[in-house]
């Protein structure tokens, strides 16, 4: 004898409706909360063309050294140190350097002549064959010691 199941039909179709109704509550707070955006920032630096691509503006700043987007006019900023507020994205990878979106420039101050690198912080972008420091072989810093003069 098969053993005949307690619950009746109606009372499966509510269980049924009332987990829907739970995993649709949890779908709609997950969807519902929005990422808050980057705050704005101030940074001071000199604005330069990029050594390798003049079309690309790079400010050095004391803590940092991004590539600059948005819009503003390259022409009244390059060479210059300046004060602008934006938000910065910082080295997503060796291709991604970082960057400031920036949102507005408050003060052009006198001309400068600083330019970092936007290679990552501890590369030495020496290639892809896995190259690194100390490899090209030698001590570095050591003087080679001289051959004894002949007698």
């Amino acid at each position: 004898m098969r053993a005949q199941n307690p619950t009746r039909p109606s009372q499966r179709r509510a269980a049924t409706l009332l987990f829907l109704c739970g995993l649709a509550q949890l779908a709609i707070q997950t969807f519902a909360q929005a990422p808050t955006p980057p705050p704005v920032q101030s940074f001071q630096g000199c604005v330069q063309p990029s050594p390798t691509d003049k079309t690309v503006l790079i400010v050095s700043t004391e803590n940092a050294c991004a590539k600059l987007t948005g819009k503003f006019k390259a022409a009244g900023i390059s060479g210059r140190q300046v004060e602008l507020k934006g938000v910065l994205t910082p080295y997503a990878s060796a291709t991604a350097p970082a960057s400031i979106k920036v949102d507005s420039v408050v003060t052009v101050g006198k001309p400068c002549s600083d330019v970092c690198s936007l290679q990552p912080p501890h590369t030495r972008g020496l290639g892809h064959g896995g190259e690194s420091p100390g490899k090209e072989g030698g001590t570095p810093g050591a003087v080679p010691t001289p051959p004894p003069p002949p007698q």
